[in-house]
């Protein structure tokens, strides 16, 4: 589910190769192909939406350096995982889109007393057009997003960020991000959560103001089952630029970082 106002499909292709280089860290480059295109939009759609969505394909190299120390990828209790991608659609690969962009993600986990486990995580992004006299931001397929089950768990997914004046999502092409956890077990299978999230997205790209910062507040419920990690969140949102609306549930798959 991406829009409430016209649906998406993509298809295309990705290859990855991953070599590890020292204890702890390995390096990976990447090839991503994609054809993606918007198609039943709603007829009461803004303008400024249609202007952002319609064909292209993308052709993308990437190369990502991870370090990665922790004790366990599923139910992580100490240690420390770091990553920085760097990517470039377009030039010299072809494509209708180009530009280029970065992410860098890190998480800490602390060991407590009974078993309790203190995570923090951060992530800082960004994107731009590979033309700067080009003014135009990229395409909304290429945008970066908040809100949702993996990242601000008190709103909607997509929810933070520039919207159109009927309140659709338009992302924005610079975005940061932190989350403050702690969860504690309960009974065999099963850990209790409490958490904070917070983060913004600017539409211009360098743009790491807090004029529109965000953040929720929430508890909820880690599940070991047959079928893997069950996470079930409730956060409740304490702050944003808009109206501030009701908590909001998440279901997911997999622990949370």
């Amino acid at each position: 589910y991406l829009s409430s106002v016209y649906n998406e499909r993509s298809y295309g292709f990705a290859l990855d190769v991953r070599k590890t280089l020292l204890p702890y860290l390995y390096g990976s480059i990447g090839y991503h192909f994609e054809d993606v295109d918007a198609f039943n939009v709603a007829s009461d759609a803004t303008p400024e939406l249609r202007a952002e969505i319609g064909p292209e394909t993308k052709s993308t190299v990437s190369a990502s350096l991870v370090y990665d120390t922790r004790d366990n990828p599923f139910l992580t209790r100490r240690g420390e995982r770091i990553s920085y991608t760097w990517y470039v659609t377009g030039f010299p690969t072809g494509g209708t889109e180009h530009f280029y962009g970065f992410d860098v993600e890190a998480s800490k986990y602390w060991h407590l007393p009974l078993d309790m486990i203190v995570l923090v995580n951060a992530e800082v992004a960004g994107v731009d057009a590979l033309d700067q006299q080009d003014n135009r931001l990229i395409k909304i397929y290429d945008r970066l997003f908040l809100g949702g089950s993996n990242n601000l768990r008190g709103f909607e997914y997509r929810d933070v960020g520039p919207r159109d004046r009927n309140g659709e999502p338009l992302g924005g092409q610079s975005m940061a991000r932190s989350t403050v956890e702690l969860t504690f077990p309960i009974v065999e299978k099963a850990r209790g959560a409490l958490f904070y999230d917070n983060g913004f997205v600017n539409v211009n790209p360098w743009d790491y103001n807090f004029n529109d910062f965000s953040a929720d507040v929430g508890f909820g419920i880690r599940l070991d089952l047959p079928i893997g990690p069950l996470r079930i969140d409730y956060g409740i949102p304490i702050q944003s630029p808009k109206h501030l609306g009701g908590g909001k549930i998440n279901f997911n798959v997999g622990y949370q970082f």
